[in-house]
């Protein structure tokens, strides 16, 4: 792969850390005219001390992020949630004069991840520019050298300075259709076909795209924090029914909220969800419950892998909500891209899948009974899960490494699910330890 595109990934739970925040200061600290920055969400401290160093350069700074009113959380269910604090971040770091704050209007969100330099080169990708985006959660980036593709996202850019600085307005039918009818034009990148998308209004057609190109997909690869989006469902749906091989990682916590009831609202067919039952390829990535502080660790990726030769990537969730958001998205067409996709894939697929189930798979819509130990009813009393706040049961990690040695792996420990009660990992281990420590001292006596 030439110089001129880079890909970087990142996954805790997978040990893959190819140090996006170092690579982002990078690029930033290359600026030598011109830095436009469009960002969900900015909270980092090297990053904005690179975002201030530039500007103190004579650097020509802007930043366009997410104002998200003044809600103490933007996103919501079917979003992508975010502790308050960018604006503080922003003024703490002196950067007010160059920011603008982009306030969408119901729940709809300016979620773009991007920066473009002196007129040359991009970054983008899924992570947001915080401690838990760039440190915590499974991303992807992509740089590219590209004074044309370069152009097109300075021309977003000022679409989002135009249209959204003091609000963004409903938009007209004719507005909506002018949106849907933009042409998104290859881009040549040496040798490699680079197509960029965006998404506002409530346009279609990054949906359209996907929907399109799986039409006619041998091989379907999917990273990401949820599938939603009715369109896209029914693609993936037609073609699990011809037998196509598709395989995919999603993050369970975030799944339950977009699925039917009463785990979700959506109000699209349980057939559609086919991917959330046992044995169908696709495993689960658990995150933590949401916490209002930046240490949310979600499988937050937006990744498509298309018959190895195809990658679509960038911030733009498979959503219906996507559509009205500020998005950006890139289809790569090339093996070689796609092939380091690919093997970020599989080392988070067979890092999940290792797990004993029910916790390697996304089983979202059954109950899981709880593993066993023959022969031992008072391990089984431990080992059964108890219902969440919400009466599910989803998908329960097994928590290993209990002290006494008669228990197995397959019953060492109370069987928690991923987001039960809200907790942390880390908590849940002790809470199931010390459950277990009081069955072993009733079981002395």
């Amino acid at each position: 792969m030439a110089d001129n595109i880079q890909t970087f990934f990142y996954s805790q739970r997978a040990g893959i850390d190819d140090k996006p925040t170092e690579r982002l200061v990078e690029f930033m600290n290359g600026a030598q005219k011109t830095l436009d920055c469009a960002i969900y969400d900015l909270k980092h401290l090297a990053v904005l001390r690179a975002l201030k160093a530039a500007l103190d350069r004579g650097v020509k700074l802007r930043i366009a992020y997410d104002g998200g009113r003044t809600k103490s959380v933007t996103g919501g269910p079917q979003l992508d949630p975010k502790p308050a604090g960018t604006a503080a971040a922003i003024d703490g770091a002196g950067l007010t004069s160059v920011a603008t704050p982009v306030h969408v209007r119901g729940s709809h969100l300016m979620h773009s991840k991007y920066a473009v330099r002196d007129g040359t080169a991009l970054w983008t990708g899924s992570g947001n520019w915080t401690h838990g985006g760039l440190e915590l959660q499974d991303n992807n980036y992509v740089e590219i050298a590209s004074v044309e593709l370069s152009r097109t996202y300075e021309e977003n850019f000022a679409e989002l300075l135009r249209e959204h600085a003091a609000e963004h307005r409903a938009p007209t039918a004719a507005a909506k259709a002018s949106l849907s009818l933009r042409p998104a034009t290859a881009i040549p990148v040496g040798a490699i076909s680079v197509t960029p998308y965006f998404s506002g209004g409530g346009t279609e057609q990054i949906e359209t795209y996907i929907t399109e190109r799986l039409k006619t997909a041998k091989k379907v690869r999917v990273i990401a924090m949820l599938v939603s989006d009715p369109g896209i469902l029914q693609s993936l749906y037609e073609l699990h029914k011809t037998g196509v091989d598709i395989k995919g990682v999603l993050d369970p916590n975030e799944m339950k909220q977009v699925m039917f009831p009463p785990k979700g609202q959506s109000h699209t067919s349980p057939e559609q969800f086919w991917f959330a039952q046992p044995h169908q390829g696709f495993v689960a990535a658990p995150s933590h419950a949401f916490v209002k502080t930046d240490d949310n660790n979600f499988m937050h990726n937006k990744v498509l892998i298309i018959d190895d030769d195809v990658v679509v990537t960038g911030s733009y969730n498979f959503s219906e909500n996507a559509e009205s958001n500020d998005e950006n998205t890139l289809v790569i067409e090339s093996e070689e891209v796609a092939a380091k996709y690919t093997a970020y894939f599989d080392k988070i697929f067979l890092h999940e899948a290792r797990r004993p189930p029910p916790a390697s798979a996304l089983s979202l819509t059954s109950k899981s009974a709880a593993p066993t130990r023959a022969g031992n009813p008072r391990v089984r009393t431990t080992c059964d899960s108890r219902s969440g706040p919400s009466g599910s049961r989803v998908a329960r990690r097994l928590i290993c490494g209990a002290s006494a040695p008669r228990h197995t792996a397959e019953c060492s420990t109370l069987a928690t699910s991923w987001a039960r009660y809200g907790r942390t990992p880390e908590e849940g281990r002790t809470d199931a330890r010390g459950r277990l420590a009081k069955v072993e001292n009733r079981s002395a006596h």
